[in-house]
């Protein structure tokens, strides 16, 4: 039995006693933990009891080095496992450091090329090298111990220790390619691959008949010596030109005045040369010679240059031919053709036959001259044609009046010639008829006769008049007015007014829109019909329940004016239809209702919850008004209500309040629209009633 718990126990002694002073051995924490935490993990950590030994574990996770375990801050071992005696609490930490690794990277040659990026970078961290070929030199890999870590001249990585890596670059190489041109002039040596910097010798060694010109690159010239030394930086195609001995041509005319000549100059041996001689006016060329020799009967020549020469173009004056006719050959007779050199003077004479006079020579259709007697100089194949013509009558046209129209066909005209006249009416004005000295000679705007004499021709025309037709579309659509005749300028008014249920859409004319206004305004200047269209006016008729979706309404959608639209509501189970209602009134207490449209609606069909355990019929007489409602409704009672509760058709509580008074009005303005219950207790009842918020 526990006597005390005090280590120092004082007592009264009355008798004998043996006592027993209970010690318990003393238990101690020993916390550890990592620094930093992501550098490892320590085990060992526990409750011990003094006296005990402890061991504790440090853990170096991968990129770290386990340092030391401190206590307070101060080192107490630098071994990852650290044993002790408890004699108390302690908390220790084992600190860990993140490894660091040294990155070397090197050119393979040298000169190849250089590399940054190399550094001492800590574990996980990403080093990234790059290699940059020197001019003339190209990268092609890294390797590490001989085994290629990547082609790319930036190669990137997570350092996870010590690296030596190489850029390897390899020393450019080109392909030089020597042509000649042309292939027949010479030959071309030196052409081959190169290493960059080494330097290339091209020769160019021309054939017979050809001279060297110069080397060219890509269209340039880049030596005018036939042996060209050059130090390679790039691959290319070196041309070496040559051009072909040259040779001179003369070419002279004979005579000097017979005709020209072309073609003559410098040419390369082999070449061919085209000669053309051009013979002048009165002359005919007839060969090419050389040293007296014909070569050509050809105007144009060409050969083979192999030697200097001079080649003469022979010309022959000459003949022409002078042909004289009459038209029309009964008009008269002509004289003086011949055979002439050119250059040479001819003289032709036109008489013109009885009732014909003379009027003129043509050459080829031309008019060289308006004498009978006519000399000139041959120039060439001449074939002249002496014109002789009949007596002319003067044909003279007018108007009346001058503003109704234009008149054309007047002239002068050979006897026995058609003459067609042609009126044409201005804008306004019809034409009526020609005369001639007063008589009418015809109604036809295009009037055709026999010139016998000289005649005064007048076009008539009178003032315009159209006939405007009005039509309405649909016709029962509406009514339209003020079509009917009118003078070309006046202005017409139309009118359209629109039918009951009807609405004036626009005035159109050959299906092409005109206006919309339905008092139109148009200045006449054709016969044309405008059509009045009308519109049948559409009404959308809406219906929706109440509660909502608490039945099936069909029916709604857009109607005609003065269609019948029914619409019909099937109540959802549980629901009784009560009534339809338009704009708050009730309208109809049949689930069918059919009307004729003329104007947009929309009802409302009011449905109630049917539960059979609310009795509506009771002990007292209560009146709701108005109902439906949509601010306020009041309850009389034929006896005072104690106590007026109100809720939703699904039986939700809504409000209460307690009274004592047969007539009560309450604020239903804020409720959501739909039917309620009302339940009304008095002293001798309890009654339940249906509204209806608006």
């Amino acid at each position: 039995n526990v006597v005390s718990t005090s280590p120092t126990y004082s007592f009264t002694v009355e008798g004998p006693r043996t006592l027993v002073a209970n010690f318990q051995l003393n238990s101690y924490e020993i916390t550890a933990s990592a620094n930093p935490t992501a550098g490892g993990s320590v085990t060992g950590a526990n409750t011990y009891n003094f006296g005990e030994q402890a061991t504790l574990t440090a853990n170096a996770n991968t990129g770290y080095t386990f340092i030391n375990w401190t206590e307070n801050g101060n080192v107490v071992s630098t071994s990852p496992t650290y044993s002790f005696t408890v004699e108390g609490p302690r908390t220790l930490v084992a600190n860990f450091q993140l490894n660091s690794y040294e990155i070397t990277a090197s050119a393979n040659p040298t000169a190849g090329g250089s590399v940054t990026g190399a550094n001492t970078y800590n574990f996980g961290e990403q080093a990234t090298l790059t290699a940059n070929a020197n001019t003339g030199y190209t990268f092609i890999n890294w390797t590490e111990n001989g085994n290629v870590v990547s082609t790319s001249p930036t190669y990137s990585f997570i350092v996870e220790g010590t690296r030596t890596l190489v850029a390897n670059f390899q020393i450019n190489s080109y392909v030089i390619t020597a042509i000649a041109n042309p292939n027949a002039g010479g030959t071309v040596s030196g052409g081959g691959t190169y290493n960059h910097f080494e330097t290339c010798t091209l020769v160019a060694t021309p054939n017979a008949y050809y001279e060297f010109t110069n080397w060219t690159k890509d269209g340039q010239v880049v030596s005018t010596n036939a042996t060209y030394y050059f130090t390679v930086e790039g691959g290319g195609t070196y041309v070496a030109h040559f051009t072909r001995v040259s040779h001179q041509i003369t070419a002279l005319a004979n005579p000097t005045e017979g005709g020209s000549v072309s073609g003559a100059g410098s040419f390369t041996h082999g070449s061919y040369c085209t000669l053309i001689a051009t013979a002048n006016t009165g002359y005919t060329f007839f060969s090419w010679t050389k040293n007296g020799v014909v070569m050509s009967s050809s105007p144009s020549y060409s050969f083979s240059v192999t030697e200097d020469a001079t080649y003469v173009a022979n010309f022959n004056l000459n003949m022409y031919m002078v042909t004289v006719s009459a038209d029309p050959t009964t008009g008269g007779t002509v004289t003086g053709g011949g055979t002439f050199q050119y250059g040479e003077s001819c003289t032709v004479f036109a008489t013109p036959a009885a009732g014909y006079s003379f009027t003129n020579w043509t050459k080829n259709g031309t008019v060289v001259s308006t004498d009978a007697l006519y000399t000139f100089s041959v120039l060439d194949n001449t074939a002249l044609v002496a014109h002789f013509s009949l007596d002319h009558y003067n044909i003279t046209v007018s108007v009346d009046p001058e503003a109704g129209g234009t008149a054309t066909g007047g002239g002068n005209f050979i006897y026995g010639e058609t003459c067609t006249l042609t009126a044409t009416p201005n804008t306004g004005y019809a034409f009526v008829n020609w005369t001639k000295n007063g008589s009418v000679m015809s109604s036809n705007a295009n009037y055709s006769f026999t010139v016998y004499d000289d005649g005064d021709y007048v076009a008539h025309f009178a003032v315009a008049r159209y006939t405007l037709t009005v039509v309405a579309e649909p016709a029962e659509g509406g009514s339209v007015s003020g079509g009917g005749t009118f003078n070309y300028g006046n202005v017409a008014t139309l009118r359209a007014n629109a039918h009951e249920g009807y609405d004036f859409v626009n005035w159109t004319k050959d299906g092409v829109f005109v206006s919309t206004n339905a008092i139109l305004s148009v200045i006449v200047r054709e016969d044309a019909e405008y059509v009045a269209n009308f519109r049948i006016n559409t009404f959308e008729i809406k219906a929706n329940t109440d509660p909502f979706n608490t039945g099936d309404i069909e029916g709604a959608g857009f109607y005609s004016y003065g269609e019948t639209c029914t619409l019909t509501v099937t109540p959802h189970e549980n629901y009784e239809f009560v009534n339809w209602t338009l704009n708050g009134q009730v309208v109809s207490e049949d689930e069918s209702i059919s009307f004729i449209v003329r104007e947009e609606r929309n009802y409302v069909a009011h449905l109630q919850y049917v539960d059979d355990g609310i009795d509506e019929q009771g002990g007292i007489t209560a009146t709701l008004y108005p109902n439906p409602a949509r601010f306020r409704m009041t309850i009389e009672a034929s006896e005072p209500i104690k106590m007026l509760e109100i809720y939703t058709i699904d039986g939700a509580f809504v409000s209460k309040q307690e009274c004592c008074s047969d007539k009560i009005v309450i604020n239903v303005e804020n409720y959501a629209s739909g039917t309620y219950m009302i339940r009304l207790t008095t002293d001798s009842a309890v009654e339940i009633r249906r509204f209806v918020k608006e």
